[in-house]
């Protein structure tokens, strides 16, 4: 529930916070270090994908979560990640094989993917149940997409967790 405020106050709408000199912070957390974090996150994570060869998509890829750790400092084992310049975190993708396919299903190529993220598709904060419910959808979402190209159903292209 938004606070009603004055010129000088700070407002809250639900996780969002904006202090009284615009600086946002979502569930206490800087904006600008879960975009950066997300930036870092998700080509990692997409890149990963695409060293891997393809493959028809099965069952237990609707329920594969992909962890990986991004200390501060940077890592080189076992796969290298850059330094950056907040805490730690950690990003859990979910189901990315199934996601990979539902891009591909849409001739999004992982390129146009990383370089319009910001520009042309959505990246929306949900919370925990909303998003264990996106997760139980994805098999009968799989098949709607798959046999209807056209369907005017909003169209997933990743689920990803950030965690501090």
């Amino acid at each position: 529930m938004a606070d009603d405020s004055q010129d000088g106050e700070s407002v809250d709408i639900g996780h969002l916070h904006v202090d009284t000199q615009g600086n946002a912070t979502f569930k206490r957390l800087p904006t600008n270090q879960l975009v950066e974090a997300l930036q870092l996150s998700i080509p990692y994570s997409v890149g990963g994908l695409e060293a891997r060869p393809a493959h028809d998509v099965l069952c237990e890829d609707f329920l594969a979560v992909e962890i990986v750790h991004f200390p501060k400092t940077g890592r080189t084992i076992p796969k290298a990640t850059a330094p950056h310049r907040f805490s730690d975190f950690t990003i859990s993708s979910y189901a990315p094989v199934a996601f990979r396919h539902f891009r591909e299903n849409f001739n999004i190529k992982p390129e146009d993917y990383l370089s319009s993220i910001y520009d042309e598709f959505i990246i929306k904060t949900v919370q925990k149940k909303e998003a264990e419910f996106l997760k139980s959808l994805l098999p009968g979402y799989y098949m709607n997409v798959t046999q209807n190209q056209r369907t005017l159903l909003p169209k997933f292209y990743g689920l990803y967790c950030y965690q501090v």
